[in-house]
């Protein structure tokens, strides 16, 4: 009986292979969408915090609201006993777009921070001649040819180059001057007031990813509401393919009621049937949701760096996370969309 019922309930997507395209396709988009918005929030979010944590958590550092440091007043508070560390950033033109070029000092450079762990293969290259920029590898593909030689290091956040302040200063054209310095942990106390001593300079945390995710709250949150209209967009498509594949089945149930098969025993069938169609569809919407996103995330990257100075980068990772969300959203679409139909039956 089983067998059969369940032989019986299938005959129909046979005879009607539009409508089960229609019910496949209307789950798999309004899942491709939704799994799209999702892996370019994520990949951006996992950005920022690789951005965030370039230099590592190295503590408090000295900035100027207005204006870079000078390299006389670097060295005037270095003389008057702070222990400080330069560092000088900016955006170098790529083969693809643009890379944020961080110049540092890595002899001064606190511990723990970032740029002190890098493996350098041949130190004196980087400090010294025309020095070395290290890089992710796909960042320093996107560098393709610069002035520069490039060392490859694998666990560098991607988009961002390390290079001697030095060099740093000399290829983007402003000698001579210092974003920000970096404090050591263990300075000592008791010295002069540096504020005093250059005016204007403010003492604070550097940046986190959290401040950064806080400030592009708002763009992700019209990317995930429109990930969420497009979804429930496609859910009205497949609603309407449900209630009209249990209307022309409705003979089919009676028959099946009447050779005595259970009403639990149908319901069930009906939900594998439901279960199998969404499995293939969520399978379907999840890869053509990474094909979506891939292709649109340079687009967001450039979004992000021009509204919020933000560094995302253009290529986007295989997350478990968003293909099993993906997997979820569209099993419970799936259920939402098919649960009058089901009471109906029942």
């Amino acid at each position: 009986m089983m067998r059969a019922g369940l032989g019986a309930l299938l005959s129909h997507w046979r005879r009607q292979p539009g409508q089960l395209l229609t019910l496949v396709l209307g789950l798999a988009l309004a899942t491709a969408l939704w799994t799209g918005v999702q892996a370019i929030n994520a990949e951006a979010r996992s950005s920022y915090a690789r951005a965030a944590n370039a230099l590592g958590s190295a503590g408090e550092e000295f900035t100027l609201p207005d204006r870079p440091f000078t390299q006389a007043e670097y060295v005037a508070l270095v003389r008057a006993g702070w222990r400080l560390s330069p560092v000088f950033e900016g955006w170098i033109a790529a083969d693809r777009g643009r890379v944020r070029l961080i110049g540092l000092d890595p002899l001064t450079t606190p511990p723990g921070a970032g740029a002190a762990d890098i493996a350098i293969d041949e130190p004196l290259r980087f400090l010294t001649g025309d020095g070395q920029i290290l890089a992710a590898p796909a960042t320093a593909e996107r560098l393709g040819t610069p002035p520069v030689p490039v060392a490859i290091g694998t666990d560098l956040a991607p988009g961002i180059a390390f290079v001697d302040i030095g060099v740093a200063q000399r290829l983007l054209g402003r000698e001579g001057q210092i974003d920000r310095l970096l404090l050591h942990p263990d300075e000592a106390r008791d010295l002069p007031d540096p504020a005093a001593m250059v005016p204007g300079l403010e003492r604070s945390s550097p940046e986190t990813a959290d401040d950064l995710a806080r400030l592009t709250d708002s763009f992700h949150l019209n990317l995930t509401a429109f990930g969420f209209l497009s979804f429930a967009v496609g859910l009205f498509i497949v609603h309407g393919a449900i209630g009209l594949a249990f209307e022309q089945r409705r003979a089919v149930f009676r028959t099946l009621r009447t050779l005595g098969m259970p009403l639990g025993r149908l319901i069930a069938l009906l939900m594998v049937e439901l279960l199998a169609i969404a499995l293939l569809a969520a399978a379907l919407g999840v890869a053509l949701g990474y094909l979506i996103a891939a292709a649109l995330l340079p687009d967001v990257a450039a979004t992000l760096r021009g509204l919020y100075g933000a560094t995302v980068e253009g290529t986007l990772s295989i997350s478990p996370l968003w293909w099993a969300a993906g997997f979820g959203i569209a099993l419970a679409g799936t259920g939402i969309a098919a649960a009058g139909a089901l009471w109906k039956v029942a």
